[in-house]
């Protein structure tokens, strides 16, 4: 692929922290992706980041995230700019949410985690089902179990939920205008 999304793979060894936010519902579905723009020098132009649940939308992100994300010492294709998503998907319950990558963009990588969520809102077991893609993203099962969630009421006593997490990285290139 391009040297850029080549560069990507260091990168994403250095994937921002997870929400840690201890109002994210077992039982509710969520995303966060974390998109940078990048130049034909590799300097990173712009990082947007956007939480499903967060009535903001979409945001800057804050100068430790935006460091935390993009290659680094990266040249492109002149002229070309390059962009990067890193995205996490939540889907409760039986049913697999991978998500739809807009159009035109590419997969670089993907990872299916199971888990299993305890009574106390803490990730009992982690399971990797899948990978696939050249720049497998760095979030896996110890970043999972660092997790934690609400556990709704009418959730039965003592009972493990299940879930999905699927973390996403994908791309494309657009000509500078």
């Amino acid at each position: 692929m391009l040297a850029l999304f080549a560069a990507a793979l260091a990168a994403s060894s250095s994937a921002p922290a997870p929400i840690t936010d201890p109002m994210l519902e077992s039982a509710v579905p969520w995303f966060e992706r974390i998109t940078v723009t990048l130049d034909d020098k590799g300097t990173q132009k712009s990082c947007k980041y956007q939480f499903s649940l967060s009535p903001t939308g979409v945001e800057n992100c804050d100068k430790e995230m935006a460091a935390s994300v993009g290659p680094k010492n990266a040249k492109g294709q002149d002229g070309v700019y390059s962009k990067l998503t890193f995205e996490r998907r939540f889907s409760p319950g039986a049913k697999l949410d991978t998500g739809k990558l807009p159009t035109g963009d590419k997969l670089l990588g993907q990872q299916v985690l199971f888990l299993t969520i305890n009574a106390k809102g803490g990730i009992g077991s982690c399971k990797v089902l899948a990978t696939s893609g050249d720049l497998l993203p760095a979030y896996d099962c110890d970043q999972a179990k660092t997790e934690q969630f609400k556990v709704a009421a009418s959730a039965p006593a003592g009972k493990q939920s299940e879930a999905f997490m699927t973390v996403t990285v994908y791309g494309h290139e657009e000509q500078i205008a």
